[in-house]
């Protein structure tokens, strides 16, 4: 489990720096939190897809077991998310015809990539954060 959290890791950070943006897919759990936003309902049952791009510009942080922690904009309010890595399903990237989807994890469904034209931020399941400044671990 702890080499699929770094394959993620690295794959994440690879298409970032590449692409400019990279999706990671999180399912609900109570070793997840969503500052004081919390998981919608239909979150809770489909899982959360967190848009990553070059405008975005607070703390992102992955410690040693692969949690991970940073600060995302909900519109105009910000949220402390702290995402357990048993909770990280994959990483995906449109732009890059990438994805990487654990399979050390349950047979539960979990998000789905957006479709094409998903690349607005709609306030459901697709998170937009803005200005984060990529730093690799």
């Amino acid at each position: 489990m702890k080499k699929q959290v770094e394959y993620l890791q690295k794959l994440f950070y690879d298409i970032w720096n590449d692409f400019g943006s990279v999706y990671l897919i999180v399912k609900y759990s109570t070793g997840t939190s969503i500052g004081k936003r919390g998981f919608t309902e239909e979150e809770k049952k489909q899982g959360l897809i967190l848009v990553f791009n070059n405008k975005t510009n607070t703390s992102l942080n992955w410690d040693a077991d692969g949690n991970l922690t940073c600060v995302l904009a909900f519109g105009a309010r910000k949220e402390e998310l702290s995402i357990h890595h048993d909770d990280l399903l994959g990483v995906f990237s449109r732009e890059a015809g990438v994805q990487f989807l654990r399979s050390d994890m349950s047979s539960e469904p979990a998000a789905s990539p957006p479709e094409p034209d998903a690349g607005r931020v709609d306030g459901k399941q697709v998170v937009s954060i803005s200005n984060f400044k990529k730093r690799k671990p």
